[in-house]
């Protein structure tokens, strides 16, 4: 893959984003991924909680910065997720990619961290409930779209260039 990278690079091919009226639905597309805009920016009032909340010692003693910055990054994925599905941009895959990664670690810290209790509770609940299934997700949505990616927008517009036509 990577030598096609390359050889695309040598021969300047335009790296395009696919129409937004690709083969899958624009309706859907458009709504999934404003639903993952709208939970990246949501996240933001629980960072917010989680700065102000979290316990100011403990074993480590930047806890609270750990836990707000892996939810940063959730955030921002779960953001950056959207906006390129938003746009039918193939590199949604490797958004939806990482932000099942991070989901996917945050529910094992959060369950694997837990005092016994309430707190291991809500932290199974938070992971069976919200975590796990955006992450699984994420990872269908991530394979659906490397079997059947976005046709480019040359591949839309049905036009052939003579740079076009050099690229494999």
């Amino acid at each position: 893959m990577l030598g096609t990278l390359n050889q695309a690079d040598r021969l300047r091919c335009p790296v395009q984003s696919g129409n937004p009226a690709g083969p899958a639905r624009r309706g859907t597309r458009s709504r999934l991924g404003r639903a993952y805009v709208t939970a990246g920016v949501a996240m933001i009032p629980w960072l917010l909680y989680l700065a102000f909340t979290l316990p100011a010692s403990a074993t480590d003693g930047h806890w609270a910065l750990a836990w707000v910055g892996l939810d940063s990054c959730e955030a921002l994925a779960l953001f950056a997720t959207g906006r390129l599905l938003l746009r039918a941009d193939n590199r949604c895959v490797l958004a939806a990619t990482a932000t099942a990664v991070l989901l996917l670690t945050d529910a094992w810290l959060d369950v694997t961290s837990a005092a016994p209790g309430g707190e291991l509770l809500t932290a199974i609940a938070m992971a069976v409930f919200a975590e796990a299934p955006i992450a699984l997700a994420c990872i269908a949505m991530a394979l659906r779209l490397i079997r059947h990616p976005f046709p480019s927008a040359t591949e839309t517009a049905g036009t052939d260039t003579q740079e076009e036509q050099r690229c494999p």
